[in-house]
């Protein structure tokens, strides 16, 4: 080897020594890593292997680090084991994904040749499926693992099946598609995140539609089916002819001729939307080697939306084409002054002008507009107490029998047909027909021992609910039958947890996303946070400008984000930002929400 070679040698080996001996805890970071979309060329490079000379704090440290690339069986992990216990080592079993903080400390007693023994340590977000979906589990890790040396090299010799994985090696080396299904009543697309490994990139395509024919998971059970029968798998890989449509083979799904069409739209429509998340908008969807759809070779996004109903296809968690417009979107409202008023399209204008949106209501506290801008549904306050009224936007509102001592802002079902709140402590479902809303049956019997709601927001597909109650938030399932009836499914408490890990302290929710969720409220430097609706991301936003606590917030897909502090109404593009801008006109009791 010459000179030069041993010294860039030397200088890469003290580069990796220096890394591993700087994790006496490992290191954490929340920024967000940009994940790459199929086709692009670059993959997660390989984590370096065992430095020379390394002890066994360092050995298990990397292990750890190592765990998050999945490439050829986890074979970056591997090299940290002894090779008998590479050989047997499970690494199939589902991954225990930990915070970013991981202690590593010798047991008692140990650390000298030729064992030692390393306790690891760390709080538990919960476990990531063989399907991909991750699954909220909080808690504590807590095991030990053993090491030998050989020849004065240290190697893992036993451990737990499976890995352990920090948050921010799993960013690293997966990135979140949604798998789309269909709800069960309706039919309308229902979205679910999974994670993807992000290598091998060629076969990403294939993958998510492994994902897609392994159906919806336990947290939209009763909630979303998929058109696909059980059984039903790829003839063969996915490929990509050349001009550039990517080619689906089903097969097991029976002859396609047997299948209606109604049916055979629905599974086009699963797998073009689910592609669509890896950046394809080309699909020639077929079973057995013929056309899923007859007269149709080839489907794209646009295709898939324009076969859905207008009010839909107008929802932006849905995929969007370049070829396709959507309409304009409704403003947000901000209640203030007892006035029900719209949010200018640029926050920062003055929204105290102009007319109300709604008349006949007195003394208004809250309100919201259906997803198409037509009816707004506002709470207002009298003698006797809170009461719920609908009417067009722009005239008259007409009470309803909603009413109570505490009415919450009110939430729309995606299809405009439902209006949904809390009356003292209990969620409440109104249909409305003929512009008249009323009470129907809503069994919330689940959310029996989590304390009375407050806050009440349906999410952006109508799959899900999310309340406020105790300074938590709940999230639970909406399932409903054919014969008109709803029920809440099980309810789970969105990120408990330690300090610094956990949704406390929060006085409202809503939903920015189909799988996100901003809340706000009096957590000691973090007002205002931004949640996956799997429990997995808690990130929190820049606070400058806000004066502690915020009270309200409005969020959707692509709009600014709206809360509302001590001393008035802020705005935070969409895009993110360093401050927060006032919004002119609002006040310490104002209440934002955009439309649904």
């Amino acid at each position: 080897m010459t000179p030069s070679r041993r010294r860039l040698l030397a200088a890469v080996l003290g580069l990796v020594a220096l890394l591993l001996a700087g994790c006496a805890t490992v290191p954490g970071s929340s920024d967000v890593t940009v994940l790459r979309r199929v086709g692009d060329p670059a993959e997660p490079s390989a984590p370096p292997g065992p430095a020379r000379g390394a002890g066994p704090l360092e050995i298990v440290r990397g292990w750890i680090l190592a765990s998050g690339s999945t490439a050829e069986r986890h074979s970056a992990a591997r090299a940290y084991l002894a090779p008998a216990t590479a050989g047997s080592w499970d690494d199939g079993a589902s991954p225990t994904v930990v915070s970013d903080r991981v202690d590593t400390t010798f047991v008692t007693g140990s650390g000298q040749s030729p064992d030692a023994s390393v306790r690891v340590r760390a709080d538990k977000l919960g476990t990531l499926r063989p399907d991909g979906a991750f699954v909220a589990d909080p808690g504590t890790v807590d095991v030990t693992v053993r090491l030998t040396q050989d020849n004065g090299v240290w190697r893992i010799a036993d451990l737990p099946p499976g890995t352990i994985v920090r948050r921010t090696d799993l960013r690293a080396n997966t990135r979140p598609v949604r798998i789309w299904f269909l709800a069960a009543v309706g039919g309308a697309p229902v979205g679910e995140t999974r994670y993807l490994a992000t290598s091998p990139a060629r076969s990403v395509a294939s993958r998510v539609l492994d994902e897609l024919l392994s159906g919806p998971s336990d947290d939209l059970r009763g909630a979303a089916l998929s058109a696909l029968p059980p059984g039903a798998m790829l003839r063969s890989a996915v490929g990509t002819s050349p001009d550039g449509v990517t080619t689906v083979d089903l097969t097991r799904i029976g002859p396609v001729d047997a299948l209606d069409e109604g049916r055979r739209t629905e599974i086009a429509q699963q797998i073009v939307l689910t592609l669509a998340g890896v950046g394809i908008d080309r699909v020639a969807p077929s079973v057995d080697g013929e056309p899923l759809v007859a007269g149709r070779t080839e489907l794209g996004v646009a295709d898939v939306l324009a076969a859905l109903p207008p009010l839909v296809r107008e929802r932006r968690d849905l995929p969007s084409d370049s070829a396709s417009s959507r309409a304009v979107t409704p403003p947000a409202v901000v209640v203030t002054g007892g006035r029900v008023l719209t949010v200018p399209e640029n926050p920062t204008a003055a929204s105290s002008g102009g007319p109300d949106l709604v008349t006949g209501v007195t003394d208004a506290r809250s309100a919201s507009l259906s997803p198409d801008g037509r009816d707004v549904a506002v709470v207002g306050n009298g003698p006797d107490g809170m009461r719920l009224w609908v009417g067009r936007s722009g005239a008259a509102a007409t009470p309803s029998p909603v009413a109570g001592q505490f009415v919450g802002r009110p939430s729309w079902t995606p299809d405009g047909s439902e209006v949904w709140t809390v009356v003292d402590g209990r969620p409440v479902r109104a249909a409305r027909a003929d512009g008249v809303l009323t009470p129907v049956a809503l069994d919330t019997s689940t959310l029996a021992g989590y304390g009375p709601p407050t806050t009440l927001r349906l999410s952006p597909d109508g799959t899900k609910v999310a309340l406020v109650a105790d300074g938590r938030v709940l999230v639970a399932t909406v399932v409903r039958d054919t014969s008109g009836g709803a029920r809440l499914g099980p309810v789970r408490v969105l990120r408990p947890g330690p300090v610094g890990e956990a949704l406390a302290g929060v006085l409202d929710v809503t939903w920015s996303q189909t799988d996100q969720l901003v809340a706000v409220g009096t957590a000691l430097g973090r007002p205002v946070q931004i949640a996956s609706v799997d429990g997995l991301e808690l990130d929190s936003p820049t606070t400058t400008n806000l004066t502690p606590p915020v009270t309200a917030v409005a969020a959707a897909p692509e709009r600014p984000t709206l809360v509302v502090d001590q001393s008035g109404l802020w705005s935070l593009p969409a895009s993110g930002g360093d401050v927060w801008s006032s919004v002119p006109g609002g006040s310490n009791s104002s209440v934002p929400a955009y439309p649904g």
